[in-house]
Parts: C-alpha cells; structure tokens; sequence
C-alpha cells in the first residue's frame, strides 16, 4: 500500500468504506504490516502532546524516508543486521507518519475553539470576545469563537436573542443557522428563529442589517422599527413595519399594549409567560385593551384584564381560560 495518507486518515476517523477495506487487506496481507500500523498507531497516540512545528515540511521528511526504504530494498541481505537497519528504518517512517498525521489534523481540520452559552426557563447575558453584548431568551443556544479572527465575526443562533454589536466596519458581524444569515456592521436588534417555528423573525432597533434565507439567498435590507420575515417552507423573506411593542418583552420584562385587541394580547402573553390561552366566546377577539406593565406578572396582566373587559378569567398551571362577551 503506497498511500500512507490512508493510514492517517483511519486514524483521524475519516477512512472511507472503501479506504478502510483497503487497509484492512494490507494489514491481512503480512505479519509486518500488522506491527508497522500498531507502532503507528501507538507513536501517533502518544505524539498528541506534542504538536510540529509550522514550517515543518511533511511531505519532504516522508519522501526522504521512504527513498531510504527502497534503497534498502535492492541490498541484498548478507546478515541479520541488513534486516534491523531496514526496521530502524521502517520506525523512522512511524515517526515522519505521525508528524503527518498531526500535521494533517492541526492544519486541515482545526477550527477555532468554540464557546457555548445555552440557556433553559431563563434569559442570560453574555458578553463576547469584541465586547458586544448578547442576551439569550429561554431555550435558546448561541455558539461563537473564543476569539474572533479573519475578516468576519461569525455566530451560530438556535433560538432568540438581541444583539447589541459593536460596530467595526472591516470586520462584519454574522449570524448564522440552517436557514438564515444576518449581517450587520454595528447595530441593535432581536432575532427568534426557533427549530419549531415556521418563521425566522428580525427585528432591528438600530442600525442595519441584511436579513438572508441561507436557500435562495432571497435578501432585504432591514433598518430601524423595520422586522424582517423568512417563511421557512418556501425560503421568502419579507419586510415590513414593527406593530409590536412586546417583542423585546422577555428582555425588558416590560409589557405594553395601546388599544391591541385581544387576539394581540393573548397571543403575547402566550409568548411571554409560556402558557396556553383558551378563548371560549371568539367576540371577545374584539374588544381592545390598552395597558402597561413594568416587571410583568400574569396574574396582575390578568386581573387588569378582568376589570377593564367585563370577562372572567380562570388558571389552572400553565392554562388560562377567558370567558364572557367582554366589552359588547
């Protein structure tokens, strides 16, 4: 087997099928193979502590070795010592391998170290290498580098967050999942793109930002009291004015509402407090109800609610159940 890089390979996991077959029968092939590989093997494992250095020239180390062993290979054997010296040799190339393999693996496939913040029934902040700030919602994971190099800064957002970036022109900002991109130069603004919801919301505060399907590529530049829409089943992305003053609500803890209807109110405080609202008298969808809570609770949105509607409210755990003609 004159393709050493498959060995290195098997040995980073990443042989394929057919690859891995081919070894298997160089390894059946000869007792000798069998113990090359495992010293190899055993070299390569240890040699982890120990990383080459950057201007360590692999290919020519390994070419060196191996015109050595087909030198070798013309002698023919006199004594016993011919045969050593051919498996000094041969140790030398498990040697020249592993500094391959190493090489191969810190060169090729390294990535940045990878920083997790992943948040549960609780929103978070967090701060990042550039001093922009981020706060998670619940249920939300936000993955980034410890530090940020090359000509962008690339996150990875499963859930909802708003992002307070702090501007640098030569260096964009940029997050990213399976189905969306977001790129801003320094700006403020929210993003909700959970798995299990059929759209991806942005909405931005300040600034700009370039708001992307990750499918299609569909793009809209979106800027101030501006959100920006992307239906996840067909891959369109639309804008448009921000109606919604509770957006940032589970940031704020603040819950506004300006003669919304009740249909508004009921499906933000769906969002907000994660409950369920039972409606039995639709008319009551109606009604508008205009109020503002600081730090909001439930229960005192509720009994607002009650006064201000003429209807009954119920709770029983996460359920919240609205009867009653309401304001007719």
């Amino acid at each position: 087997m004159e393709n050493w890089d498959i060995i290195v390979k098997h040995l980073n996991n990443e042989a394929t099928a057919a690859e891995k077959q081919e070894l298997e029968a160089w390894l059946k092939k000869d007792m000798t193979n069998a113990a090359l590989y495992e010293e190899i093997k055993l070299s390569w494992e240890k040699s982890g502590e120990t990383l080459p250095d950057d201007d360590f020239d692999v290919a020519s180390g390994w070419e060196s070795v191996q015109e050595k062993i087909k030198q070798e290979d013309n002698i023919i054997p006199i004594t016993g010592r011919n045969s050593s010296f051919k498996w000094v040799l041969r140790i030398a190339a498990v040697l020249v391998l592993s500094l391959s393999s190493l090489w191969y693996y810190n060169n090729s496939n390294a990535v940045p170290e990878q920083m997790i913040a992943q948040t549960q029934g609780a929103s978070q902040e967090v701060t990042l290498p550039d001093g922009s700030k981020v706060w998670l919602n619940a249920n939300s994971k936000l993955t980034y580098p410890k530090e940020f190099k090359g000509n962008d800064r690339q996150v990875k957002l499963e859930g909802e967050a708003f992002f307070d970036v702090v501007k640098n022109p030569a260096q964009p900002f940029i997050i990213q999942n399976k189905d969306f991109e977001v790129k801003v130069l320094g700006t403020s603004f929210n993003v909700m793109g959970y798995a299990n919801s059929n759209e991806v919301l942005v909405t931005v505060v300040t600034g700009t930002v370039a708001f992307a399907a990750m499918e299609g590529k569909q793009q809209v530049i979106l800027t101030k009291d501006e959100i920006g829409t992307l239906n996840k089943a067909n891959h369109t992305v639309s804008e448009s004015s921000n109606n919604n003053f509770n957006f940032m609500a589970w940031k704020t803890r603040k819950l506004r509402f300006n003669n919304e209807s009740i249909k508004q109110v009921c499906d933000a405080l769906k969002k907000h407090f994660s409950i369920d609202v039972i409606v039995e008298d639709k008319t009551i969808y109606n009604c508008k109800f205009t109020g503002s809570f600081d730090d909001a609770k439930l229960q005192d949105v509720l009994k607002t609610m009650e006064a201000a509607l003429n209807i009954k409210v119920q709770t029983n755990q996460n359920r919240v159940t609205i009867s009653g003609k309401g304001c007719e």
